[in-house]
């Protein structure tokens, strides 16, 4: 039925036709009532004597009724005229994002703007137990108030509540109206699981706003087929080409976010729309914040999991000898940080709620409560880091001063700060005495102090007193969720509290020793068992089986399970801790490598922790694995703003960062702030040398730095041992015989963890420089062996099969070495990282240069120098395993075009 001009249905008088929906058709009115124009949809007529299109259309009107949101087209009114039934809607001013689509892709800024409204709106529905399972462009109207989500015509109310049809917020499960196996939907927008027929959820709502995503970035569908048949063939078994790869100038974090809704398992996609609509909205903002237009940020265009490896494994595999490692890279976010020399800050003008807490001094030192002091101390940055008012000094910074004799002006001109907090700590039999005392630097006046005379149950007490009362002091106010943070109990069981204490302790002691974690473990497990609805102790020892995992004192998966599952139980008895919810994403991050999984919890723990550096820092360690490059220069800053004398974090954080965006200038002043705060930082030292033969070729500063350290010297789990470093330096310049003396015979240690047969395949090509080719597949056939040893053991990283690919290669098994540069090729590390991933991509390009398919490892090479990568003209012309290809004509092309690296940096 169509309705002419002037026609009532009801009260409302037609104006014109709009257009037709799935299940009617829509006219411009007029509520003759309330003197407004409306929108009026009404059932076809042809479907009007259909029970369960009539349904489903009265389903409509019920569903959008309970959906109030800003991006939700609203529901004015329902009703009957005679046999036609018909809805009342608000009248949109604008077009379809479909008509929009049509004049090509919208700008990157545009697809994040309305993605994130887009999701707000189907987290508002899916949050009232409403799927939408049409949502296409055609269902999405672009006016000047936004993005706006119509036609729930095949929507489905996932619950009823006691009274039929009516919506809650709590939903049972109901029964769709429709017979199982009917697929509902427009088919280049549905989900692999409506295609089979099974019922629909929010997961596949959240496939079609990932091919929604992928469409307003692209202009192009996710999925096309000349046919209906060979359409659905592609949902559900193909893999769009990525966002970056259409569009150059958009950020990789969109592609993942896009891509990980297009998971063909339910399971693998975001679970809830709110988790896009935030990613989307974080991705938009890092890119303003950096000072950067949200739709053209400066990572865009760059390649963007598995599980994370050491530092000496970026730096070694990247630019030197192949170096296997299964260690520590997000160690390098919660390591140890070493107590340094302090350095004039940054002029600046601080205020009384800028705060530094200075270490308790410990008054009861060799005794059994020794640990006090410094639990309270740190206990007390906590709490203070959740009050948005102050700027707090990180722990780290504060730490150098432990036994300081300077002035206090001159300690808060460094670390930028207008107040100090200074204090002591005494436990006598069963007295815990505390005093402490907040100054003004500027004036040396006391501005607060209090003397503390209590029982040893009193622990926690005191310090949320002391955190209120120096919140009061700096004229900063509390809010409501803040106070409650601070004073909130995290036990009852004082014995409990104390054995936290003694365990974060040992956990925070220098070196991350496996000895000293393993006791922190006990202690919590103490801990749990005399109360075992403490949150807290769960986060802390969630992280704890983090560190033994990620560290790999421990690399089973029941380890990582171990830690996933203290920090859900950590979340459900306390969803609003933020240690919970960093817990939770360093079980992503470390046990299941998901990145952007990690970068909600984090964000989630920001919220209560605005100050935390420690956080900020795992957001830009997170958001580098993302390819998210000015969100971790966002990070960073933020980082080194509350953690000034962080040496690590300018090193790795600020460094390395810069070292992979061939921004090398920039990464020799971070490594230069690090050696300044710690002068015998020699991981800094040898990081600034990478930088140098990088950017310039220069071996010469890698060599001084290495001459003036022992030769067998262990610089710590994330960098590895000199030895290493030196056969790399020696390959480099091409000194075979040097080469072959460092590393004969092999010494006991060469095999271990961290340095998995590095040595070996150092010799075997120390012996093909000295055109001996027997003695050298005699070395490569000693490194398979071990490597082999390792992959039995269960170490199964990229680096072992990168490693494997090169020995095979070496001892002339092409087909064989061939396998491995395609595991690297479909490796989650390969597709997803964008720190490591490129380091899987150099070892996949030597593999086909080793093997003599120059065509495949030059296409790599380039694909490499043209963005964020640790692979240099430098590297290329010094290393000798680039030989095979060495004479090539677009080998010497690309070294002519690549010559100035600095011209490809990121910024």
């Amino acid at each position: 039925m169509t309705l002419a001009p002037g026609t009532r249905v009801g009260p409302y008088e037609v104006l014109a036709p709009l257009g037709a929906g799935g299940m009617g058709e829509v006219y411009r009115a007029h509520d003759t009532r309330l003197g407004r124009d409306v929108a009026i949809k009404v059932l076809a007529s042809h479907l009007a004597a259909t029970p369960e299109v009539r349904a489903r259309f009265e389903r409509e009107a019920r569903t959008i009724s309970q959906l109030n949101h800003p991006h939700i087209c609203t529901l004015h009114d329902i009703g009957r005229e005679g046999e036609t039934d018909y809805l009342v809607m608000e009248l949109l001013e604008g077009e379809t994002l479909a008509h929009r689509l049509e004049k090509g892709p919208l700008p990157v800024a545009d697809v994040l703007s309305v993605g994130a409204q887009i999701a707000d709106a189907l987290d508002r529905a899916h949050r009232a137990g409403v799927v939408h399972r049409d949502l296409k462009p055609g269902n999405v109207m672009l006016t000047k108030a936004g993005a706006k989500l119509m036609d729930f015509g095949l929507a489905r109310a996932a619950s009823v509540a006691a009274a039929p049809g009516v919506l809650t917020e709590s939903p049972t499960v109901s029964r769709p109206l429709t017979r199982e196996g009917t697929i509902l939907g427009t088919f280049q927008y549905m989900a692999p699981e409506q295609m089979e027929g099974k019922e629909a959820d929010v997961r596949s709502d959240l496939w079609a706003l990932g091919c929604v995503l992928y469409e307003m970035a692209t202009g192009k569908r996710a999925f096309e087929g000349k046919s209906q048949a060979s359409l659905i063939s592609a949902i559900m078994k193909d893999e769009p080409p990525p966002i970056t790869e259409l569009q150059p100038l958009s950020p990789p974090g969109l592609d993942h976010v896009a891509r990980r809704c297009l998971a063909k398992d339910a399971a693998d996609r975001w679970q809830s729309a709110r988790d896009v609509a935030h990613e989307l909205k974080w991705i938009a903002e890092s890119g303003s914040r950096a000072g950067a237009p949200a739709g053209h940020p400066p990572e865009a265009g760059r390649a963007a999991p598995s599980r994370p490896r050491s530092r000496l494994a970026l730096a070694a595999v990247a630019a030197g000898a192949v170096v296997v490692m299964a260690v520590v890279a997000a160690l390098w976010a919660t390591r140890s940080r070493r107590a340094v020399p302090p350095v004039p800050a940054a002029a600046s003008a601080p205020n009384r709620a800028d705060i530094a807490v200075l270490p308790f001094q410990n008054l009861s030192a060799g005794g059994p409560h020794a640990y006090f002091a410094g639990g309270l101390h740190d206990e007390l940055l906590t709490q203070l880091a959740k009050v948005a008012a102050l700027k707090v000094i990180s722990r780290t910074s504060v730490m150098g001063y432990s036994a300081t004799t300077k002035p206090l002006k001159q300690i808060a001109a460094e670390l930028g700060v207008g107040s100090v907090v200074e204090g002591s700590v005494q436990v006598a039999g069963n007295r815990l005495r505390v005093n402490v005392q907040l100054i003004d630097a500027a004036t040396d006046e006391h501005l607060w102090a209090e003397r503390y005379d209590r029982t040893l149950d009193d622990a926690f007490a005191i310090q949320s007193d002391v955190a209120q009362r120096i919140v009061a002091a700096v004229g900063a106010t509390l809010g409501s969720d803040e106070k409650q943070g601070i004073t909130a109990v995290p036990t009852p069981n004082p014995e409990a509290y104390r054995l936290y204490l003694q365990g974060e302790d040992y956990r925070r002691r220098p070196g991350f020793l496996r000895e000293n974690q393993e006791i922190a473990q006990r202690l919590y497990e103490r801990a749990l068992a005399l109360d075992s609805d403490f949150a807290l102790a769960h986060a802390t020892l969630s992280m704890i089986h983090g560190m033994m995992y990620w560290a790999a004192y421990d690399p089973l998966a029941t380890r990582a399970g171990r830690q996933r599952d203290e920090a859900l139980t950590a979340l459900r008895l306390a969803p609003e801790l933020p240690q919970a919810h960093i817990a939770m994403g360093l079980a992503y991050y470390q046990g299941r490598g998901d990145w952007a999984r990690a970068l909600v919890e984090y964000r989630t723990a920001l919220r209560a922790l605005p100050n935390d550096a420690d956080v900020w820092a795992q957001v830009g360690w997170a958001q580098r694995r993302l390819g998210n490059w000015a969100a971790v220069d966002s990070a960073y800053q933020q980082a080194t703003r509350l953690d000034p004398r962080n040496a690590d974090v300018f090193e790795d954080l600020g460094g390395w960062t810069y070292m992979v965006l061939r921004r090398y200038a920039d990464a020799v002043r971070a490594c230069d702030q690090a050696l300044v705060l710690a002068p015998d930082f020699t991981g800094a030292a040898i990081s600034k040398g990478q930088v140098y033969v990088l950017w310039k070729g220069d071996l010469d500063t890698l060599a001084a730095v290495l001459d003036d350290t022992p030769e067998d010297a262990e610089l710590g789990s994330a960098y590895g041992s000199a030895i290493a470093w030196r056969a790399k330096l020696l390959l480099w310049g091409r000194k075979p015989d040097r080469l072959l003396g460092l590393v004969k015979p092999v010494r006991a240690g060469m095999y271990d963890a961290l340095n998995v047969f590095q040595p070996a395949l150092c010799a075997a090509w120390g012996h093909r420089l000295l055109g001996d080719e027997r003695a050298a597949r005699t070395a490569f056939g000693a490194a398979l062996e071990v490597l082999d040893t390792v992959r039995i053991a269960g170490q199964n990283s990229w680096t072992v099969h990168a490693a494997r690919g090169l020995a095979l290669a070496g001892l002339g098994r092409r087909d064989e070495a061939l396998r491995e540069a395609r595991w690297l090729q479909r490796s989650g590390i390969y597709r997803k990282d964008a720190m490591e991933g490129p380091l899987a991509a150099e070892e996949r390009a030597r593999i086909l240069a080793q093997v003599g398919d120059a065509r495949a490892a030059l296409e790599e090479v380039e694909r490499l120098l043209a963005r964020p990568s640790f692979l240099s003209v430098h590297t290329l012309r010094l290393d000798p395993r680039w030989d095979p290809i060495r004479e090539h004509p677009r080998f010497k092309a690309l070294l002519a075009k690549y010559a100035n690296p600095e011209k490809w940096a990121v910024r």
